[in-house]
């Protein structure tokens, strides 16, 4: 069960990560790093996820809103991890 928990855990990790990368990225797949020198892109990853989420609300399908989908599964994924009961 153990095992089953970290894999969850690490999984959910790998697919923010993912989520997030596609939000940072431009048209071409380069990062701008000029943006990410002391805030890391937090403000252009929540305004992603904010477009993405009211893409997903209009039913439209966008960059943002596969991106944050995304990032939605690996948070539920952590709650489940979490939620998991060790023995």
């Amino acid at each position: 069960m153990e095992s089953l928990k970290i894999g969850l855990l690490i999984s959910a990790s790998i697919i923010i990560l993912i989520g997030y990368l596609r939000i940072i990225t431009d048209e071409k797949g380069n990062i701008n790093l000029n943006n990410y020198r002391l805030t890391g892109g937090v403000l252009l990853v929540c305004k992603g996820i904010y477009t993405g989420t009211c893409d997903l609300i209009a039913g439209e399908t966008s960059k943002n809103m596969q991106s944050e989908c995304i990032i939605y599964l690996g948070v539920i994924l952590f709650f489940i991890g979490f939620s998991l009961q060790l023995n």
